[in-house]
């Protein structure tokens, strides 16, 4: 005959805990270093419980010893660049892409810088009758596309101004050096590149650059159609909904954004 047992709850595997408190420990190290008082007063454990564990971790190479307290050790230096390098990033930033268009019916790219170029890695088509005629594996010079643009924020002046005479046959009168420089300041302030094309095939475009766990520009996201269907009314909600896309394709990769 049958008999009938309260399900009881599973026990917790032992160390778990102690597993989860070193987790703890080097994400609060991922943001700089930290003596260990501080670990033990964040993450409200005893001094010598945080010591302990730091030590601990310290031996492995996971974390290192600095002026300044507990930092990150080889061990996690050398998984992080080994992480980024096996990262596939049409595969992981594909259904964010996918999502995206299908929300906003528009054209999704994604994109990586070579050198002085941009290559489109990925192509999500919208539903416009017109469509941009950009297909993966085309290569532009990087200073002349919005994915390009987005893809160069973090450079400085010099670099725009060298990559965008060089986009244009390595002469550029002032004036025109100067608007875009101008502009690429502005493209910076705001996060994202809003770029209407100088080829004179009216295609119009939004770009965000996404970054890694280094925190560095790894691709770029962009959205693109023909300029009337992209019109100014509607470009701010664009902005908002290609933001958070590029948000969570970089959390996807490994991306933290700093602490305040």
């Amino acid at each position: 005959m049958a008999t009938l047992r309260e399900d009881k709850p599973d026990v917790e595997v032992k160390g778990t805990q102690t597993l989860m408190r070193a987790l703890d420990i080097m994400d609060e190290v991922i943001d700089g270093p930290i003596r260990a008082a501080d670990l033990a007063r964040k993450l409200d454990m005893s001094k010598t419980t945080a010591h302990r564990l730091a030590q601990a971790l310290r031996s492995r190479g996971y974390l290192s010893v600095t002026n300044d307290g507990f930092g990150l050790g080889p061990k996690l230096l050398e998984l992080g660049v080994m992480a980024t390098e096996q990262i596939d990033f049409v595969r992981v930033a594909r259904p964010f892409m996918e999502k995206l268009s299908d929300e906003t019916g528009f054209c999704v790219f994604v994109g990586k810088r070579e050198g002085n170029w941009s290559r489109h890695l990925d192509r999500v088509t919208g539903r416009q009758r017109l469509r941009v005629a950009t297909a993966p594996g085309d290569r532009r010079p990087i200073a002349e596309t919005g994915l390009g643009k987005a893809l160069l924020l973090d450079e400085d002046e010099a670099v725009w101004e060298d990559l965008y005479r060089e986009a244009n046959g390595g002469k550029v009168p002032a004036k025109a050096m100067k608007e875009y420089i101008a502009l690429m300041r502005e493209h910076k302030a705001r996060g994202y590149v809003l770029h209407d094309s100088e080829l004179g095939d009216g295609v119009r475009s939004i770009a965000v650059p996404i970054r890694d766990a280094r925190r560095q520009i790894c691709i770029a996201i962009s959205i693109a159609s023909a300029a009337h269907y992209l019109t100014d009314d509607i470009v701010p909600e664009l902005v908002a909904a290609i933001v958070a896309t590029a948000g969570r394709i970089g959390e996807a990769v490994g991306y933290r954004a700093p602490r305040r």
